[in-house]
């Protein structure tokens, strides 16, 4: 009878150690959000170095613009942009990082600029897409015209996590 109330103790004392561990330890979570209706729209594990992009047609050129960005010290980390034409609001320059001109491709690279949040206003006519370790996310086709995003990174409880996921 002993032996049975150790064990008992025991499981009981793991179960409670699991369950207070998933409140209490942390994931850094990338996200984006209908900021309007504050809903969560999508959201992934943002390891460090974990990269993503958002592309886009230019609004008057009706060229290709990559944005590049990575996950670094659980932060957004803008890196390189990526176009074809030197359209209205586009760069002709780097004021940060280094300015290249490849493959009939203007290429800024090694920009390193921390973003608190991307606030994007989702166009089917600008076709914006999120790329997010090789998926493609057609945000033009899946949410409605006009819709403001805001993409972030957040540290939550794994419960919340794994509560999202499910």
């Amino acid at each position: 009878m002993k032996k049975n109330t150790l064990l008992k103790f025991f499981l009981l004392s793991l179960l409670l150690i699991v369950i207070f561990s998933l409140f209490v330890f942390k994931v850094n979570v990338l996200q984006i959000i209908d900021y309007q209706e504050d809903k969560l729209i999508w959201q992934k594990r943002a390891e460090e170095g974990a990269e993503f992009s958002i592309k886009y047609l230019h609004s008057v050129a009706r060229t290709p613009v990559i944005e590049f960005f990575e996950i670094k010290d659980g932060k957004i980390l803008l890196t390189g942009t990526e176009y074809e034409s030197y359209g209205a609001g586009l760069p002709t320059e780097a004021v940060r990082g280094e300015y290249l001109v490849k493959d009939d491709k203007f290429i800024i690279k090694d920009i390193d600029q921390y973003l608190p949040e991307i606030l994007l206003r989702v166009s089917d006519y600008a076709k914006h897409e999120f790329i997010f370790k090789e998926n493609t996310f057609p945000l033009y086709k899946e949410i409605k015209t006009e819709t403001l995003l805001q993409i972030k990174t957040e540290k939550i409880s794994y419960f919340r996590f794994i509560k999202r996921r499910f």
